[in-house]
């Protein structure tokens, strides 16, 4: 066996190892929503797999080439189905975290076996199988495994998911199979085996568009009509009988039947306790709901939308079903969509707005949580014009009362000087939520300075002032700020909904 041939098949191995690894991390992701939790166990299991599998490749039986074909299939096999099998498992059982843990086992097992295996098939050969010759290896291991991790979320994930991926990663493992099989010679038996697993994993790939649909119905309560995958996250849209309902990396965003009374509460408790506002700014709110809102006003002129996945924002405009909810929104010629990140966009731009709508996904995770932070709230005020109002959305008053008042903690510490307003209102998809305003001075324009518009679905002034009492079982506030140092608004929350998880 020369070395070019085991350098290819340890450069191609590599990819698919790590490419493994982010697809079990990112689908555990999907389903828990807990993005550290669910990379950390995948990392580490896959890690002690590498080592189990590094230990056991030296006993495994017959000629190191026939072993790393084996291997190979094996783990083409397992890692093609990985995803499929995860899925099926959380839509099916209550047994997906141990179903996960023992995948990630077996696929860092299958990992580890390579590198030992392709060095002994060396030196079988005669070669020599020096410290010199592993290091070389071992570096085209690693120069693999910085391929895998550019690929995976620019390349591979947006273009075919998560199940194709998965399906990609086996047909290379199994492509590499039949590759050594060549150069090795003659083996009749492990070819036709070989060859029938590639013809296997390509059919099962022709149709995994099918398959995939169907394991995500399984994960929704109704029909899905629409699935994509961006660089960022999972979309998906349900439809019932007229409840149209999003879907991001399987977290609800809304439903059709309610989501006026959030929309409605965040954008016009805002826009009432500002005069004549004229320009606004929405942090999020990539569906076009809240945008719709702010155009009921006549005084608005310029709304800038700025939500990271363009995947949103184009389904907000293309989709039938939700543009039909956003009324075209983001069509609207006073709208200006903006793809970026919102703290990054906020620090870049010299603009200012009468009124800020922060409408973010919860802080569940360390990547959201800096949009939770003191220094995220001073950003945005200092944006806003004389008498302008920030308002953020603050989680739910009830399933996470300490991460709401977390929220309103920092978002004093974030402008102080201001009067921060707490409110909540009932959405019958989500239970009580709260929000909370950042006022100038002693905060008396609150809910005075500009009538509501016509139009609103829940909405009147009696019910919206209703918005300022909170609920009578709320804890009482005692909460210290998130930071970007110190985001405790992860950990927060993770605490709170933990007396959910039964």
């Amino acid at each position: 066996m020369d070395r070019p041939t085991v350098f290819a098949a340890a450069l191609l191995v590599a990819v698919g190892g790590i490419v493994y690894e982010l697809i079990l991390g990112t689908a555990a992701s999907y389903l828990v929503g807990d993005s550290v939790v669910a990379f950390s166990v995948a990392t580490g299991v896959t890690l002690f797999g590498m080592g189990l599998g590094s230990l056991l490749a030296p006993h495994l039986p017959g000629p190191s080439g026939i072993a790393f074909v084996r291997n190979e299939l094996v783990l083409g096999l397992v890692g093609g189905a990985s995803v499929l099998v995860l899925f099926w498992a959380y839509g099916s059982t209550s047994l997906y975290w141990p179903v996960f843990v023992l995948l990630a086992l077996a696929i860092g097992t299958g990992i580890g076996v390579e590198i030992p295996l392709l060095v002994a098939l060396l030196k079988e050969h005669g070669r020599d199988a020096s410290v010199g010759l592993l290091s070389k290896v071992l570096a085209l291991d690693y120069l693999g495994a910085l391929l895998a991790s550019l690929l995976f979320p620019f390349v591979l994930l947006p273009t075919l998911g998560l199940v194709r991926t998965a399906l990609a990663v086996a047909i290379l493992n199994v492509s590499v199979a039949l590759f050594m099989l060549a150069r090795m010679g003659h083996h009749p038996r492990w070819t036709w085996s070989t060859s029938s697993a590639l013809a296997l994993l390509v059919a099962v790939f022709a149709v995994s568009s099918g398959v995939e649909a169907v394991l995500s119905t399984r994960l929704y309560e109704d029909p899905v009509v629409a699935a994509t995958t961006s660089r960022y996250q999972k979309l998906v849209v349900t439809d019932y009988q007229g409840d149209v309902r999003l879907y991001l990396d399987d977290q609800l965003q809304f439903s059709s039947a309610d989501e006026a009374r959030y929309h409605e509460t965040l954008a016009h408790a805002t826009l009432t306790s500002v005069a004549a506002p004229a320009s606004v700014a929405i942090l999020g709110g990539g569906d076009g709901l809240l945008a719709r809102e702010v155009l009921r006003y006549p005084s608005v002129r310029e709304v800038v939308v700025v939500d990271l996945d363009p995947a949103v924002t184009d389904l907000a405009r293309d989709n039938r079903l939700v543009r039909d909810l956003n009324e075209g929104s983001l069509d609207d010629p006073r709208v200006t969509v903006v793809n970026a990140d919102a703290f990054g966009w906020m620090r870049g731009t010299d603009a200012t707005f009468d009124a800020v709508l922060v409408d973010l996904v919860d802080p569940s995770n360390e990547r959201v949580a800096k949009l939770y932070s003191v220094e995220f709230y001073a950003a945005v005020a200092a944006h806003l014009r004389p008498g302008g109002v920030l308002a953020t959305q603050a989680t739910s008053t009830f399933f996470t009362p300490h991460a709401f008042w977390q929220v309103v903690a920092t978002l004093e510490a974030g402008a102080p000087g201001r009067t921060v307003v707490p409110l909540s209102v009932n959405v019958p998809s989500f239970g009580e939520w709260g929000f909370a305003l950042s006022l100038p001075g002693d905060g008396s324009a609150l809910l005075t300075r500009t009538p509501l518009p016509d139009g609103l679905r829940f909405h009147d002034a009696t019910s919206l002032g209703a918005t300022t009492r909170l609920p009578g079982d709320l804890p009482p506030a005692d909460a210290e700020p998130s930071t970007l140092l110190s985001p405790r608004i992860h950990t927060t929350y993770q605490g709170d909904m933990r007396h959910w998880r039964y």
